[in-house]
Order: structure tokens, then sequence, then C-alpha cells
């Protein structure tokens, strides 16, 4: 989900020479690669990221900024993520955990709180390890970083194992008695 972020032409010019980035969309494609038709070795193709084109272990990085969020943007509940959100999820990092090499880095940055994000990451399944930092000052964002080939630690897969099985919904609070109904305005003398 590279969009139209500058982000594979600066990692080109950091000496990250060999860049490969994809999009769903082929206009957006199409848009970068005339961008930056002066640097061959950035390439681009339209991919959906559910079904990487890709064959197994062919990077030694890879890296998402934001293009997870939009699997998770109607879900209604971020501490109880509906099951076909959850599935489309494990659908894409299984793709990533597909196309990464043994020692390979899959690097996620987002505004994705941990306690909202690691237990999709933390699933045994993909083979990585998981860690996480917060970044910026006032506003933070959040850096995973997932090892290929490294254990999870017992607590993450813990956490991972929630996703499938969360706990129930809290019971609603039972209602006021007439009695015990207050008039709010009048409490706060508006």
């Amino acid at each position: 989900g590279c969009g139209t972020s500058a982000l594979s032409y600066d990692l080109h010019e950091r000496g990250y020479r060999d860049v490969t980035s994809i999009d769903f969309s082929p206009s957006c494609i199409e848009a970068m690669r005339a961008r930056y038709a002066h640097c061959p070795r950035l390439r681009w193709a339209v991919m959906d990221m559910r079904s990487l084109a890709f064959p197994d272990a062919s990077f030694d990085v890879v890296l998402e900024k934001g293009t997870l969020d939009v699997l998770l943007v109607d879900e209604k509940d971020p501490w109880r993520v509906s099951a076909p959100a959850a599935a489309a999820m494990h659908r894409v990092l299984a793709e990533v955990s597909r196309v990464l090499r043994p020692g390979g880095r899959f690097l996620s940055i987002t505004f994705a709180q941990p306690h909202f994000r690691a237990p999709h990451y933390a699933q045994e399944a993909f083979g990585w390890s998981l860690r996480h930092a917060a970044c910026g000052d006032a506003f933070h964002y959040f850096l995973y970083v997932m090892c290929k080939g490294q254990p999870l630690a017992p607590s993450q897969l813990a956490l991972g194992e929630r996703l499938w099985h969360p706990p129930p919904p809290p019971s609603p609070p039972p209602p006021l008695d007439e009695e015990e109904d207050e008039d709010y305005l009048l409490a706060i003398q508006l």
C-alpha cells in the first residue's frame, strides 16, 4: 500500500537501492512509475496485499506504514475485533511471513497502540518474534518489528491467543430505580 508516499524514494536516496513497492490502485502505481522513472531500481507493482505474487522467502525486509489500518477501520470495538476483520489481518500477515526470508524483518508503522495491534502480530503461525516502540513526542505512533525465525515470548503467545478467544463483553449495568434517578442539570447547578 505505498500510495503516493515518497517513502520508497526516500529509502532509495538513503542507500536502499533495491526497493519494490506495491499498491492496489493501478493509477497510483502508474503515477509513481512516472514520478520516479529516473530511479530504475525502484520497482512498482499493482498487487493485493492479501495475495502477494512474490515467491516464498523473497524479501529481507517488508515495510508497511498505515496500510494494515484499513483492515480494521470499520470495527466498532477495537477490544473485540470481529472474526472477519481478524481473519483478513491474519491473511495479510501470513502473506508477509511467507515472503520474508529467514532472519528477515517485518516493520509496521501505525498509530495503533500495542494493546490493539500486538495480538494480531503475536501469532505463532507467522514464525517471528515481536517487539515494539512508541515514537513521537506529543502524538505517538508505534513501530513494530518482527524477526522471522525468532520465537515469540510466552506472554506474547498468550496475547495472540486472546485475539481468537476474547473475553465475553461486560454485563450492562442494572437499570436505575426511579428513586436513584438524578437530575444532573440541577446537581451541577446550570
